[in-house]
C-alpha cells in the first residue's frame, strides 16, 4: 500500500511540474445581448355626425356661383381622408360629408411601441482542479473485488487526468471535453 501512495504523490507532482497553464485570475466573462421588440397597437374610434361640433362659414356675397353647381355639390356625398405619420406611428382620419353636414368621422391610430431588453450574462472562467475519490473494481477473469483511491487533475485547456490504485490493479486515464 505504501508504494501506491508514493506512486500517486509522484504522479501529482509530475502534473504540477509540467503544467504550462497560467493563472489568469477571477475575471469573469461578460456577455451583453440587446434585443429590440416592436409591438403594434391599433386604435379605432368612430363618431356619428350629430356628435361632431361644426361651424358654418358665410360665403362672401360678391362671388358669383352657378346654381346647378351649388345644388350638385350640396346633394353629393364627399369623403375626405387624411393621414398623419409621426415617427413610426400612423394616424388616419376620414370624414363623410353630405348636405353640408358631417355624416360620420372615423379615426384609426396605428401605434408602434419599442421595447429594448438588455440581457447581461456573467460567467467565470474554469480553473484547474484536483479531485479525490474512492472506487471499487471487479476483475472479470478471477471475480475479485478491489477497493482503492483515485486522484484526478483537471485543466480547462488539456482535460482531465486520472490515476487510480486499488487492491487489484493500477489505472491511468485521460478525458477530453469535445
Amino acid at each position: 500500500m505504501k508504494s501506491v501512495i508514493i506512486t500517486l504523490l509522484i504522479a501529482v507532482l509530475i502534473f504540477f511540474i509540467f503544467d504550462k497553464s497560467k493563472y489568469i485570475g477571477d475575471k469573469p466573462i461578460i456577455v451583453t445581448k440587446v434585443d429590440t421588440v416592436y409591438s403594434k397597437d391599433t386604435l379605432v374610434r368612430y363618431k356619428k355626425g350629430k356628435d361632431i361640433p361644426f361651424e358654418i362659414y358665410r360665403v362672401l356675397e360678391d362671388t358669383i356661383h352657378d346654381t346647378v353647381q351649388i345644388i350638385s355639390d350640396y346633394s353629393l356625398k364627399y369623403v375626405y381622408s387624411d393621414t398623419i405619420r409621426q415617427d413610426s406611428n400612423t394616424f388616419y382620419i376620414q370624414d363623410s360629408i353630405f348636405k353640408n353636414k358631417i355624416l360620420n368621422r372615423a379615426f384609426k391610430a396605428e401605434i408602434a411601441y419599442k421595447t429594448i431588453y438588455n440581457t447581461t450574462t456573467i460567467t467565470k472562467k474554469d480553473k484547474n482542479a484536483i479531485y479525490l475519490g474512492f472506487l471499487t473494481d471487479l476483475r472479470a477473469f478471477d471475480n475479485k473485488v478491489g477497493l482503492g483511491v483515485g486522484i484526478g487533475y483537471y485543466t480547462p485547456k488539456k482535460g482531465l487526468f486520472l490515476l487510480n490504485a486499488t487492491t487489484n490493479q493500477y489505472s491511468l486515464g485521460y478525458y477530453k471535453k469535445f
